[in-house]
């Protein structure tokens, strides 16, 4: 699978290491409008916030604070848990919300602080353990869209389920899944349109590519490719903020799951979009 797409310029890649037990496995990113301050979460259950510093098109540092643990209240929970958190978005009022793969939910974070559990749709309950909602994106309007890692088959495309506070969960449309590549993360861009990053695995590294979609419906939508990578040219990008520049070009960050290996990295990804 070559670059073969031009629609989006590589930038700059940063290796952000902190010397933090714990630190790493992260899955999804949030950013602020002007791309500097983050939000970033790791399948172990914290959330780490902070800035991101560039020079020009290049990041030349990240600071942040200290790695705060996701509180969960038993409660929310009627059996014990994995809690393995993969999505992350936040929505315009700064309210967090997170997908947790296995219990396949959502739950949502008010500026309290206090965690409550969206409803649950018989459609996202029957996703299979492990391979339930992956990736997670919120409209300006509070919309949240949520993909999951699993088709019924190779050929099948991928739903995305769109919740709505006032008519629930449904499906209006689904993307197309082709060359192994599965959801990892996505998000609403400044031009309205969803933007899904997808993640594929050679054995001998990790592949990426960026989609975007118009938001309506369909079936099987294969929508434009905006970047493809070649397995280990990144390491395994799970979570995606998209984002305008001070010149109105949009940005796609990325951040890797280094699966708390000594072989892998958290790496921060930049690219820009050329059209």
């Amino acid at each position: 699978m070559g670059n073969n797409s031009h629609a989006a310029r590589f930038l700059s890649s940063y290796h952000w290491t902190k010397e933090r037990d714990g630190f790493g496995g992260y899955s999804g990113i949030t950013l602020a409008p002007d791309g500097a301050g983050f939000v970033m979460l790791s399948d172990r259950g914290h959330l780490i916030e902070g800035t991101i510093f560039r020079h020009g098109d290049r990041i030349i540092g990240v600071r942040s604070a200290e790695m705060t643990p996701l509180d969960f209240p038993d409660s929310l929970f009627a059996h014990p848990s994995i809690r393995d958190t993969e999505g992350l978005a936040r929505d315009a009022e700064g309210r967090l919300y997170v997908s947790l793969e296995s219990d396949n939910r959502v739950l949502r974070r008010d500026l309290d602080g206090t965690w409550s559990a969206l409803p649950t749709h018989p459609d996202i309950q029957s996703l299979p353990n492990n391979r339930g909602l992956e990736a997670l994106a919120i409209a300006p309007d509070g919309t949240v869209y949520a993909l999951p890692e699993y088709s019924q088959d190779l050929q099948s495309p991928f739903p995305v389920f769109r919740f709505r506070s006032d008519k629930g969960w449904d499906q209006p449309m689904s993307i197309s899944r082709d060359d192994g590549l599965l959801p990892v993360g996505a998000d609403i861009g400044p031009d309205g349109r969803l933007y899904v990053l997808e993640r594929g695995f050679t054995g001998f590294g990790f592949s990426s590519r960026v989609r975007r979609f118009d938001i309506s419906p369909g079936d099987g939508v294969p929508g434009e490719t905006l970047l493809t990578t070649e397995p280990r040219q990144h390491d395994n990008l799970e979570g995606l903020a998209v984002w305008a520049a001070s010149d109105g070009s949009l940005r796609l960050t990325m951040v890797s799951d280094d699966n708390f290996l000594f072989l892998q990295k958290t790496e921060i990804v930049e690219y820009a979009v050329c059209k």
